[in-house]
C-alpha cells in the first residue's frame, strides 16, 4: 500500500483526468495515490464513476478493492446528503409561492448532471429575486437556519456588495444554505440579469427548479473566470468540460449558449471557458461555436498572460505552481469583483486581519 501521508499527486491526477483510460493500466499503489489525489481536489466522485464504468486495473490487489467499495459507499453517501437537504428546503418553501432555484452542486445533483455524480458539496446554493430576500431570510430561519455571528464589516460586505447573503447555518444539522439574489457581486464589473436567468430557468422532478443548461455553464463560466481565483479549481474546469459534453449532445444548446452568453453579457468567461476545457481536455466543440467564440477573446498579450497563469495553478500544487501566478489570479479575481479603491482596501483588511 502506498503511504498514507504522501502528498497528493496532482500531476497523475492532471493524466488521468484528460485520458481515464490510464486508469486501467495503473499498479494498484499508482491508482491509489490517483484516488487520493482525486479525494484531496475534491474529485473522488468523478474517480469512483469511472471506476463505474469499468476503467479500474484488472489485476487491482485486494486492499484497494476495498477502498473502492468504501470510496463508492462515500460517493453515494455525498449525493444523498445533499438531497435530503434538498429535500428540507424544499418543505421549507412548501406553500409560499416563494419563486428560487437551485444553483452549482445542489443542481448538478438534482438534476442528475455528470457533475453531480458523487459530488461532495459544502453548501446548498439557491437563487431568488433581490426582492424577495428579506422574506426568503424569514422563511429559513423559521426552518431553523440562522446567521452565524459575523463582525460588521464582513456582513456590509455580504449585503451591500456581494450577490449574497451571509452563510446560513441550520441550528440542528450544520448545513449551510448560501441564498443567492445574483450569480456575480453587485459590485462586479459584469452584471448578467438575474431576471432572466429566472424566467428561463428549467423545471424537474419534485418541482425543483435550475438554471436552464445554457445558464448553467455560463454561472460555472463566471463562477471560475471571473468571480474566482481559478488557482487550485480543477474541479471547476471538469465541471464545464462535462456539462459541455452532456449539453452539447443537443444540437440547439450551442446557439443558445452563444446567444445567452451576449444576452447576460458574460462572452468574456465564455470564451475562457471554452477555451480552457477544450485545451486541458480536448471538450468537442463545433467549429462555428469556436469561431464564433474567438471574436471575445482579449488582446492577444492578456490571452497569452491568461494561458500561462491558467497552465501553472490549474490545479494547484503542480511541481511547478508560481506562487506569483497564484497571487496574480487572486488580485485580478478582485480587480473584477470591485472598483480599484475597494479592492485596495478590502484586500488590506483581509490582510491585515490575516496577520493578527
Amino acid at each position: 500500500m502506498p503511504r498514507l501521508d504522501a502528498a497528493p499527486d496532482y500531476s497523475l491526477l492532471a493524466r488521468v483526468l484528460r485520458d481515464p483510460a490510464t486508469l486501467d493500466r495503473m499498479s494498484s499503489e499508482t491508482f491509489a495515490r490517483a484516488m487520493d489525489a482525486a479525494h484531496s481536489a475534491r474529485l473522488l466522485g468523478w474517480l469512483v464513476e469511472q471506476v463505474r464504468v469499468g476503467h479500474v486495473p484488472a489485476d487491482a490487489a485486494d486492499w484497494l478493492r476495498d477502498r473502492l467499495m468504501t470510496a463508492d459507499a462515500l460517493a453515494r453517501g455525498y449525493e444523498r446528503a445533499v438531497l435530503w437537504e434538498i429535500d428540507r428546503l424544499s418543505r421549507a418553501f412548501l406553500d409560499t409561492d416563494q419563486t428560487w432555484i437551485l444553483l452549482k452542486g445542489a443542481a448538478y445533483i438534482a438534476g442528475g448532471l455528470p457533475p453531480g455524480r458523487g459530488r461532495r458539496v459544502a453548501d446548498i446554493d439557491v437563487l431568488v429575486p433581490r426582492a424577495d430576500l428579506e422574506r426568503v431570510e424569514k422563511i429559513l430561519q423559521e426552518n431553523g437556519w440562522e446567521f452565524p455571528e459575523i463582525n460588521a464589516y464582513d456582513n456590509r460586505y455580504y449585503r451591500e456588495w456581494m450577490h449574497e447573503l451571509p452563510p446560513m447555518v441550520h441550528r440542528d444539522r450544520g448545513s449551510v444554505v448560501d441564498i443567492h439574489h445574483a450569480i456575480l457581486p453587485r459590485t462586479s464589473r459584469l452584471k448578467p440579469s438575474t431576471e432572466r436567468l429566472l424566467e428561463r430557468a428549467t423545471p424537474g422532478a419534485e418541482g425543483l427548479r435550475t438554471l436552464c443548461p445554457a445558464h448553467m455553464v455560463l454561472h460555472a463560466a463566471a463562477h471560475l473566470f471571473h468571480d474566482g481565483e481559478i488557482a487550485g479549481a480543477i474541479r471547476d474546469l471538469v465541471d464545464l468540460d462535462q456539462l459541455l459534453r452532456s449539453f452539447g449532445q443537443d444540437e440547439s444548446f450551442w446557439g443558445a449558449l452563444l446567444g445567452e452568453a451576449v444576452a447576460l453579457d458574460l462572452t468574456r468567461p465564455a470564451y475562457y471557458a471554452l477555451r480552457y476545457a477544450h485545451r486541458w481536455f480536448d471538450t468537442p466543440l463545433p467549429g462555428d461555436v469556436a469561431v464564433a467564440a474567438s471574436a471575445w477573446a482579449p488582446p492577444a498579450a492578456v490571452r497569452r498572460l491568461m494561458d500561462a497563469l491558467v497552465q501553472r495553478t490549474i490545479p494547484e500544487g503542480f511541481r511547478d505552481t508560481s506562487q506569483a501566478a497564484v497571487f496574480a489570479l487572486y488580485v485580478r479575481s478582485h480587480w473584477l469583483r470591485m472598483p480599484p479603491l475597494q479592492v485596495i482596501r478590502h484586500l488590506t483588511r483581509k490582510s491585515l486581519r490575516t496577520r493578527a
